[in-house]
């Protein structure tokens, strides 16, 4: 009977530790992959919009994990942070080349409009623009770069080209 008490014991005392131990375990090194890097002194912040767009950030438990695309709202927040830094110089904006949606354009084409109300230069490239049905929407958030300047808006068509 002690034996069978002590086996008893040990698997209890295993399970509590598993059960409790893993858990706080993964949490700790998620909370550790979301910690942000630290920004230098100055820095020009790069978006890239090749990738696909979601409207909002994943609210699933997982979410963490998966290393989703970028999200409309995320964007839009980052940018409006940006502006208030004094660390952010400027930004370039990598543009898709096949288009994006036009709800998604209009905005990231006001926040980026806000951004340069700022007083932080924005450029946009793109190695192209293919004749697609929402290429517009692209274009739009390519012209938003450097609306309030023809300096700036020099600079964003000779980084602009249409095919």
């Amino acid at each position: 009977m002690k034996q069978f008490l002590t086996t008893m014991a040990g698997v209890f005392a295993g399970l509590t530790l598993f059960l409790v131990g893993v858990p706080f375990l993964l949490i700790v090194i998620a909370a550790g992959a979301t910690r942000p890097a630290p920004v230098p002194g100055a820095v020009v912040l790069q978006l890239d919009l090749r990738s696909a767009l979601t409207d909002q950030d994943s609210q699933g438990p997982l979410a963490a994990f998966g290393g989703g695309s970028p999200s409309v709202m995320s964007v839009i927040g980052a940018l409006n942070r940006a502006e208030d830094d004094r660390r952010v110089k400027g930004l370039l904006v990598r543009l898709p080349e096949v288009g994006m949606e036009p709800g998604a354009a209009d905005e990231i084409r006001l926040a980026l409009r806000r951004f340069e109300a700022a007083g932080k230069p924005v450029i946009a490239h793109s190695q192209g623009l293919y004749q697609a049905g929402v290429v517009t929407s692209t274009y739009m958030v390519g012209a938003a770069a450097g609306a309030d300047s023809s300096a700036a808006q020099s600079r964003m068509v000779s980084f602009f080209s249409c095919t």
